[in-house]
């Protein structure tokens, strides 16, 4: 009898080239869609290489990269970047440029002498990288604010498909899935905030630049709790030692620097230094993969699945939307804690939201070893975990934060097609000898390694080889499906020739298909038809007749798998030989084969307001639902808006009136090939109740506070009832503490608040619920409240 070890080998060369073009799932949040140019490929949008290596030498160097031109004035003027400033900025775009496994570069520009006209000028998609300063004159001149209280704003055009564009009157080819241009905003503050903590500039900087490059904001972070409370401000702590490009060891922390809030490092003596300053891994990992150097063995890749718990012979069911964590022993200390360093969501990369797509994730990027500060290298081990991502509404919510692959990316605009997010599942640890429930068994995970010598994740404890431990189909969470047709066509007693042939197809299941995220799509489609198909054929005598014959053959190829192969290789090198085209197509696939293994936001840093301060910023706070919404192009094909109309419900602050309707105007939106987008902006879709916070502009109104400023309206499921939720992350921050205001208040406020339990939890244990009419009724007398301190203020000048 042949043995497993003998056949795999064959079939897996029979399926290799089709694997290998299997993207999966990343390990990051970048901005993606699936072209319908490329038969639903997932692509990534960013620059192309040109606009790095300006001089084609297949290097890029000091003077060389992506050219930013600064609004800048060698005089004091409050109206213009300092040099100090220009300087300040750059650094924290060169912290990119020092990650020596990427491939990116920026270069000084032209200094712009005039003033930018903020709602003019800026929007224009023209291939020139305008950095500005939003000052004081900016903001009366345009009647509101683009930045809407953050430190930052970028405005990113790029392209959708293979296009055509007209700038300064000459017609130019776009590629697809290309960034055009990105016009920078930084508020005035960021000169107060840099004199009470320097650095600030340098840190948002770094922020910026990873949204210029195509980075969307990560969830994933490392709070130490009780610094936090005992400082009264977000500290993480520095606990991984990272090489920059010239070599240069130093500790960092692990919460990502795409993370949109404020995280500091504590210095001691009461210096707080804001953590944004310096790359995580995971930023490492997402710009590498995004624009490669030629030597990636630094890193490798997890993939695997996600499914539900089975019951009661109740078969187990892909997750969708399930939080990914990768827990790394970043210090190699006994006893020092686990740290989150690497994150995904199942099914957020897959093409298409069919339902057995969903479970399926892969972690890229991850290090196969570290270091310790004094240079000493020690193997990176991880303990992963699934759980509940947040912030998730209700089944059906839109994510449109975090994914943009699914029709979220549309310059403003919510598109369709996004995953459906599943609730109230358990969390995991995976254990080797069994999984464990609750995050807080992180500890007790099974620890899994990069074996360098046999280029396989094993694990740290038992040493066996993760393909070992998940063999027969088990996924990495949650229960298999474990009725299989195969079982009925074989049926019992199972001969020799049937059980060698079923060992190798289970064979090619795990150490093939479940390593591709095809792959493992393929083999979930069979889990999810197979109970019926068993069904059938045990109620059938003639089809299950039919199946044992096709069985046969297949087994017969499987006998027979060396002798198939060998006469395949001899037709194909006997072609080659004869045909030059053919001879010339294979090694054009093979040269495509290789370097698909490299193929794979705007957003912008919040200040540290409190919603509170949003609503006084307001001119007008409504409830109403969205009844339009449209992008267009205007000024001869070279600005693209969204027009929103919003009916209003219910006025809280300001002069509209229930039944009326205001309008938005956002310099975001998508018209054909063509986006212009903004993640610090919000984006709309006709029919969604919202609570938005207003700024009025010359041209309508735009959101105050930005994405922190719109609320989602939603009733519960089963009861009716509306209440109020964020969102984005930065506001969900933000309405998590204005609702621990809310608690502090007098019962005789009337007034609820409850956390989330039992029927009502929607995403995790700690959710803050908050009715729509207890919230309207919070910020009406929050209106008063600052109405009355505005008078007095006046009354005392």
């Amino acid at each position: 009898m042949r043995t497993r070890i003998h056949v795999m080998p064959r079939l897996i060369i029979a399926f290799a080239v089709l694997m290998a073009l299997a993207p999966g799932a990343l390990a990051f949040y970048p901005f993606g869609f699936f072209s319908a140019e490329q038969g639903g490929q997932l692509e990534f949008i960013k620059w192309p290489l040109s606009k790095f290596d300006t001089n084609g030498d297949g290097d890029v160097t000091i003077d060389e990269g992506i050219e930013l031109n600064f609004e800048f004035s060698d005089d004091i003027d409050p109206n213009f970047f300092t040099e100090i400033e220009v300087d300040k900025v750059l650094a924290g775009f060169t912290e990119w440029e020092l990650v020596s496994t990427a491939f990116v570069g920026f270069r000084r520009g032209q200094d712009i002498t005039d003033p930018v006209e903020l709602d003019a000028s800026l929007n224009t998609i023209d291939a020139f990288n305008v950095v500005v300063f939003e000052s004081e004159e900016d903001v009366i001149e345009q009647g509101g604010t683009l930045t809407g209280g953050s430190y930052v704003l970028d405005l990113i055009a790029n392209s959708f498909e293979d296009t055509f564009i007209t700038i300064g009157g000459t017609t130019i080819p776009v590629d697809g899935a290309q960034i055009i241009d990105v016009d920078t905003v930084y508020n005035a503050i960021n000169r107060e905030h840099e004199a009470e903590e320097p650095g600030v500039i340098k840190s948002v900087s770094v922020l910026g630049a990873g949204t210029f490059l195509g980075l969307g904001y990560s969830p994933l972070e490392n709070i130490d709790e009780d610094a936090s409370e005992t400082a009264g401000r977000l500290v993480e702590d520095k606990v991984v030692a990272i090489r920059n490009f010239d070599g240069e060891i130093g500790l960092r922390g692990v919460t990502s620097s795409m993370l949109n809030a404020f995280i500091a490092y504590d210095e001691g003596g009461g210096i707080f230094v804001d953590s944004h300053q310096d790359l995580a891994p995971d930023d490492i990992a997402g710009i590498t993969f995004l624009y490669p150097r030629a030597d990636q063995d630094l890193f490798f890749n997890l993939a695997q699945r996600v499914r539900s718990q089975g019951s009661n012979n109740v078969a187990s069911t892909p997750i969708g939307g399930a939080w990914i964590r990768a827990w790394c022993d970043a210090d190699n200390a006994a006893g020092s804690n686990r740290v989150p360093m690497f994150d995904t969501l199942t099914g957020l990369y897959n093409n298409g939201i069919d339902f057995n797509f969903r479970g399926h994730f892969q972690l890229n990027g991850m290090f196969k070893q570290l270091e310790t500060l004094d240079e000493q290298s020690f193997a990176a081990n991880y303990v992963v975990t699934s759980s509940e991502f947040l912030p998730i509404v209700f089944p059906g919510e839109f994510r449109s934060i975090y994914d943009t692959t699914h029709g979220g990316f549309n310059g403003g605009v919510v598109g369709d097609g996004a995953i459906v997010f599943d609730t109230l599942f358990p969390s995991e640890v995976f254990n080797e000898d069994g999984n464990l429930f609750g995050l807080q068994s992180v500890d007790q995970g099974t620890p899994l390694v990069f074996d360098l010598i046999r280029r396989r994740i094993v694990s740290e404890t038992s040493d066996r080889t993760l393909d070992t431990i998940l063999a027969a189909g088990r996924p990495m969470f949650g229960d298999q499906n474990e009725t299989c047709p195969l079982n009925v066509v074989i049926g019992p007693p199972v001969d020799g020739g049937g059980e060698e042939a079923l060992t190798a197809l289970r064979g090619v299941r795990d150490n093939l298909l479940l390593q591709t995220a095809v792959g493992a799509a393929i083999t979930d489609v069979y889990y999810r038809i197979a109970p019926s198909a068993a069904s059938a054929l045990t109620q059938n005598a003639s089809l299950l007749t039919a199946a044992r014959w096709a069985f046969d053959g297949l087994r017969w190829v499987v006998l027979h798998a060396e002798w198939l192969l060998v006469a395949a290789s001899a037709l194909l090198f006997g072609a080659l030989a004869r045909n030059r085209t053919v001879r010339l197509r294979a090694a054009a696939l093979t040269v495509a084969v290789s370097l698909f293994a490299f193929a794979g936001t705007a957003n912008a840093q919040m200040l540290p307001y409190e919603i509170s301060d949003y609503f006084a910023m307001a001119d007008d706070v409504v409830v109403g639902k969205v009844i339009e919404c449209e992008s267009r192009w205007i000024e001869n094909n070279t600005r693209i808006i969204t027009d929103i109309a919003v009916q209003v419900d219910e006025p809280i602050k300001g002069k509209q009136n229930s039944g009326g309707s205001v309008h938005l105007q956002l310099p975001t939106g998508r018209v054909g090939a063509i986006g212009r987008s903004s993640a610090q902006m919000p984006a709309f879709a006709v029919g969604e109740e919202i609570l938005v916070f207003l700024d009025a502009q010359k041209k309508g109104y735009m959101v105050a506070g930005g994405v922190a400023g719109k609320f989602r309206v939603v009733p519960h499921p089963k009861t009716g009832e509306k209440y109020v939720f964020a969102t984005s992350m930065q506001g969900h921050l933000l309405f998590e503490r204005e609702a621990a205001k809310m608690k502090q208040q007098e019962p005789a406020d009337g007034i609820e608040v409850s956390n989330a339990s039992g029927p009502l939890k929607i995403d995790f244990e700690n959710r803050t619920l908050v009715k729509l009419e207890d919230f309207v009724k919070y910020l009406r007398d929050l209106d008063r409240d600052q109405q009355k301190h505005t008078l007095t203020a006046k009354q005392s000048e």
